[in-house]
């Protein structure tokens, strides 16, 4: 019982507070990766292109404003909308 509504407390932290796209960045990369197989050099590699990708949009600002005026963040964008592939992984070195 505990795990479980641990769990549902962490879901909702998740769901209003971290960008729609951001969570789902993680979670595509999270399939890819055990889908596809790739080295942990690979998945850094990817992470730090999907971080880069994030930083500098809207909702990146968003979300330090709604953390420094302790209110809920207003995300704009959509991931239905602005939805873009994943890169290629870095080749191993």
């Amino acid at each position: 019982d505990r795990v479980l509504d641990h769990a549902v407390e962490m879901a909702r932290d998740i769901a209003a507070h971290v960008a729609p796209m951001s969570a789902a960045l993680c979670k595509r990369l999270l399939w890819d990766s055990a889908i596809r197989g790739y080295t942990p050099h690979q998945v850094a590699s990817l992470e730090t292109q999907l971080h880069q990708r994030v930083m500098g949009t809207a909702d990146a600002r968003e979300g330090v404003s709604a953390f420094l005026d302790r209110r809920p963040p207003r995300f704009s964008s959509r991931v239905s909308a602005d939805w873009a592939a994943l890169p290629a992984p870095a080749p191993e070195p």
